[in-house]
This record gives C-alpha cells, structure tokens and sequence, in this order.
C-alpha cells in the first residue's frame, strides 16, 4: 500500500553539495557580521537625530543588552542567507527543483521581511516618536517588551527550519544550528562595538554649561545637607521631558504657599530657570500678563519669600540669586541673525529664550524690576545687592509697566 506524499530524504551535505554548504555558511557568517554593524551604525546616526531634543541616552549596561538582541537578530538573519545559499540551486533534476526552490524562497522571504521590519520600527522611533515634545521613556521597550528581544531572534532561527523540514529530515541539524547560532551571537557580542562615547560627546559639548551648572549646584547642596538623588539630576539635565516640564509646573506652585519654600526647592527653582527649562505647552495659552506664560515663581512671591527668612539664612542668598537668574533672561544681550556666529550656543540659545519671554509676557518684567528696586534700596540686604543688578526696561513687544500691591 502507498503511502500518501513522499519520503523525505535524509539532509546531508552531499545532499546540499559540498562547495555549496560551505559557501552557504561562510556567506551566512559574513552576513551576519555585517548587518550586526550595520545595525550598530544605524542606531547611533539614528540617535544623533535626537540630539535636537532630549538626547537618547542609556545607561550603559542597557545600551549593551541592546548590542545582544542585535548580535542574536544579526545571527538568525545570517542563517536565514545561508539556507537561501543552501538550497537555491539551478543543477538539480526538474522534477524536485520546486521543492529546494519553495525552501530558498521561503527563507529569502522571512529574511528579508524580518530585516524590514525591525529597520522600519527602529527608524519611527528615533524619528518620530523620540522626539515628540514631552517624550519621557514612555515605550520602554528593553523594561517593557523584553521579552519580545528575546522571541523575535528565535522565532527567525526557527522560521527558516519550518520550510527546510518540511521536504528533509533534519535529524541533529535543528541543534547543531542552534549552537551555532548561540556562539555566533556570543562572537559578534564580543567582536563588534562601536564607541558610543563618540556620539554622546556632541550632546554633552553643546550642553556642557547647562550640566555643569547642575553639577555644582548639586555639589554646593551637599554641603548644607540637601541631598538630590540621581534621578531627579537625570530629570534636570532634560528639557522637554513630561517629568521635566511637571517639575517646573510643581516648583511653580510651591511658592504660591502661604508657608516657607525648603532649600531643595529653592535650589531646583535656581537649576531650571538658569537652564531655561519651561513647563508644559499648551496650544491654548493666550497672552496673559500674569502667570500662564510664565514657567517660574512670580517676583513677588519671591520677594515674600525673602521677608520670611533671616537675613543670614542659607534660604535668603538662594531666593537673591533666584532673582539674578531672572533677571538675566531680560539682560540677555541681542543678537543680530547676520553675526550668529559669533556667539555660543548657550548665548544664542538665551537670547532667543528671551524673545520667547517677551512675545508670552507682558508685566513680567515690570513686576521683577519693581522688586529689584524695593530690595535695592533697603541697606538690610545690602551683603546679597550685587546679585540683583538694576536693568533697564524694555517697552517692545508690548510690555506694559504695572504696580503691583
């Protein structure tokens, strides 16, 4: 009695031709070694597109988990090539040349389908979704999805042998590859690197002056006793970060209490408005004279602040230098666009923060100068007044002197 289909031949090298299997994996080898690189390339000219932001920055033993799931996808693609080397043959006799032919084709199609995917969701990423206003880690992939690392390399090993088992017998080949894909992914991890450090550098050169001033302020916090964890130092040294823009928003509101603000907020208050962090955007926020627009304590609630500590207190220097940092968006020398280059980045970056500040202002300035004035004026501060220079008033953009009460 016959059997329904047919027997399935045993897969040997002879099957697939001496020459042909070796071809096959020196090619697969090489291919994976390749699009590993390729891949580590990628990411970091990827990054640099993020750099107009918030950098993508990771720590590095995040960045070298990473690495692994590109060694492991850069070897099951090099072995999808090498069945593709396999068994697209032109030599073999007609009537079983659709079968190695179905197997090649196959395997080309996963391949290739797989490289697709992963280069087209890594490319929206970096350039979409990283750099959406507000983006704060959200998509945590490598925290979130980790376990999606580990499948999609397997499941491309796997997909290849599908199409091969299915006309041979693959006997110990299914093991043998998997072997062979466990040290290839091992050797590529070890062999292939590519200085991150490289890319970084760019980042923390245009904002050198901003981390800095964050470090030291830190610095000169641990010696009052106020200790700032590493986490809020990473929100710090973002801009438009959710937990960014928030913090801005709550050290706002802090001085809106009837009560005393503690030195850590003064201290955090002092960081961002120096690194000209701002609090959320809103599309509709009209012009308004009083604090939408605003992103920091009022000057009057500063100036309430300052007639609540004593005058030696370490809260009192903070709460004047708060207000030289205000000041200082609106002493911000013009630049003309024809000589840009003459300035820094940090220059031009607060000039055109300043003109921000007048075109959503309009009594801002007003209200800072009449407290300059008041403080100035009283020989009680008389240690703190070179802090709070006096500044001219610029009446453009439609700023408006007020009195306050």
């Amino acid at each position: 009695m016959l059997k329904k289909g047919f027997l399935k031949p045993d897969l040997t090298i002879n099957k697939i031709g001496k020459k042909q299997f070796w071809f096959g994996l020196v090619f697969g080898l090489f291919s994976a070694f390749i699009i590993n690189l390729l891949f580590l390339y990628s990411r970091e000219a990827l990054r640099l597109t993020t750099f107009t932001g918030d950098a993508y920055i990771l720590p590095y033993r995040e960045f070298k988990l990473y690495d692994l799931f590109f060694a492991a996808l850069s070897s099951s693609l090099g072995f999808g090539f090498t069945v593709v080397c396999w068994f697209y043959v032109s030599n073999k006799k007609k009537g079983k040349k659709y079968l190695t032919t179905f197997v090649a084709s196959t395997s080309f199609f996963i391949t290739f389908l797989a490289l697709a995917i992963v280069t087209r969701f890594g490319s929206i990423l970096s350039l979409i979704v990283y750099n959406l206003y507000g983006y704060d880690n959200h998509l945590d992939i490598l925290k979130g999805f980790w376990l999606l690392l580990v499948l999609i390399p397997i499941y491309i090993l796997f997909a290849n042998w599908n199409s091969v088992r299915l006309v041979f017998k693959t006997k110990n080949w299914v093991l043998g590859s998997i072997i062979a894909f466990l040290l290839n992914t091992m050797f590529l991890f070890k062999t292939t690197y590519i200085d991150r450090d490289k890319i970084n550098q760019i980042h923390y050169s245009r904002n050198k002056d901003r981390f800095e001033f964050i470090d030291n302020e830190i610095n000169k916090a641990k010696q009052i006793g106020i200790n700032i964890s590493d986490s809020t130092k990473l929100i710090l040294q973002k801009r438009y970060a959710e937990r960014t823009t928030n913090l801005v928003s709550q050290l706002k509101e802090a001085f809106k209490t009837k009560g005393s603000v503690d030195l850590k907020t003064l201290i955090l208050e002092k960081i961002v408005i120096h690194n000209r962090n701002e609090q959320a955007m809103s599309w509709h926020r009209p012009i308004d004279s009083t604090e939408q627009n605003w992103s920091y304590a009022m000057p009057e609630e500063i100036y309430f602040q300052i007639l609540k500590h004593d005058v030696k207190s370490h809260e009192t220097k903070l709460l004047f230098e708060i207000l030289s940092e205000q000041i200082s968006i609106f002493t911000t020398k013009d630049i003309d666009r024809m000589e840009s280059e003459r300035y820094s980045n940090l220059q031009k970056e607060k000039y055109y923060f300043k003109r921000s500040i007048l075109r959503k202002t309009e009594t801002i300035q007003s209200r800072l100068k009449q407290v300059v004035e008041i403080l100035n004026s009283n020989d009680k501060y008389k240690d703190y007044q070179y802090l709070i220079p006096d500044f001219e008033f610029n009446a453009t953009r439609g700023q408006k002197n007020m009195k306050y009460k």
